[in-house]
């Protein structure tokens, strides 16, 4: 993969992170609101090692 795939790719995740809060700001502030008060940090934790996990093996099966 090239340095311009990489870029694009961090581009893409730019504009699927800025769609939900753009489309509908007042929700999406209510959800992080939410997250912060009720959610545990464990909880948080393990949410994002799984988003990370499925990230890398989605890379690392594009990559072979």
């Amino acid at each position: 993969m090239t340095w311009k795939v990489w870029i694009l790719a961090i581009a893409l995740l730019f504009i699927f992170e800025g769609l939900v809060p753009f489309v509908t700001p007042k929700t999406w502030i209510e959800a992080v609101r939410d997250i912060g008060q009720k959610a545990k940090p464990e909880v948080v934790r393990r949410i994002g090692l799984i988003l990370l996990m499925i990230g890398v093996s989605i890379i690392w099966a594009v990559s072979i």
